[in-house]
């Protein structure tokens, strides 16, 4: 704070310094300003941990997706007509989606073939249906090398199962579906 003193000349000697008003407070004066404070800090924080539940919980769901785009770009371009090769990024897909269904429910970890299949479909909304109808052969597939699948085939099955990736159900989110319908 300064301290005024009064001026030196004759002229400005009846001037009378004006007084400097108090500074207003940031801080809200009365108590209901102060819980509306709370509750919104409140609100953020379960908010911001619920954001960050959720984030680490679909953690394996990006990885998923990074890794079925690597092998999509990998099938794109590739040249080779080789059906080994396009038997190893039919495995790698598989080997993919059983992690990911085995994160989602623990019980399916030695599922293989039809009912496999059936297991993604079961993850999925009522009517998505598509790898028990569509992708039946692809079982086979992986244990034949004569039967493996082409690249057109392979193309298609790795954007069927980002999507399923993308739009799985989570096994605690159908449990928390079925509790609130008891």
């Amino acid at each position: 704070m300064t301290v005024h003193t009064p001026p030196q000349s004759y002229m400005l000697r009846d001037i009378v310094e004006v007084a400097v008003a108090p500074s207003v407070s940031w801080m809200p004066q009365t108590i209901g300003w102060k819980v509306v404070a709370v509750i919104a800090s409140a609100f953020a924080i379960v908010w911001t941990y619920k954001s960050l539940q959720r984030w680490w919980g679909n953690r394996y769901r990006r990885e998923a997706i990074a890794s079925l785009g690597l092998l999509l770009q990998a099938c794109k371009i590739s040249q080779e007509a080789d059906k080994a090769y396009h038997q190893q990024i039919s495995q790698d897909v598989y080997s993919v989606l059983r992690t990911v269904l085995s994160a989602v429910n623990p019980q399916t970890r030695s599922l293989y073939g039809l009912p496999f299949l059936q297991s993604l479909d079961a993850q999925t909304k009522p009517g998505l249906d598509v790898f028990a109808s569509q992708w039946s052969h692809w079982p086979q597939s992986l244990l034949v090398k004569q039967n493996a699948l082409s690249k057109t085939e392979l193309l298609a099955l790795i954007i069927d199962s980002q999507a399923w990736v993308k739009q799985h159900l989570s096994l605690a989110h159908t449990v928390s579906g079925e509790i609130s319908n008891a």
